[in-house]
């Protein structure tokens, strides 16, 4: 079997640089100029509102200036054990009341 191969055409530098010109205007592409134009960047999907969206805002200085008295979920649950630990004897003593104080 013989290998088929494609006959190439040679032309002319002109009717190179006349057809990367039609070329050019019938399938919009832009000169190969190796200079970064930044089209790539605005292809990309936008990402700013996404990524917004998905960490949203604390509400807790809002809250905290509307409601006094205001704890979070987290500071909820720190109160909660303290008094759970006080209870049993084992929590933080009060200000002005440690060791070096019962030493005096």
């Amino acid at each position: 079997m013989s290998s088929s191969k494609a006959k190439q055409v040679i032309l002319s530098p002109a009717a190179k640089s006349s057809i990367q010109k039609l070329q050019n205007e019938v399938f919009g592409t832009l000169p190969q100029l190796n200079i970064k134009t930044g089209y790539q960047q605005m292809k990309r999907m936008h990402r700013g509102t996404y990524i917004a969206r998905y960490y949203p805002e604390p509400i807790e200085k809002s809250a905290r200036l509307g409601t006094p008295g205001y704890l979070s979920a987290q500071e909820e649950r720190r109160q909660e054990k303290l008094e759970i630990l006080r209870r049993r004897g084992k929590g933080p003593p009060k200000k002005g009341s440690g060791k070096r104080q019962q030493k005096k």
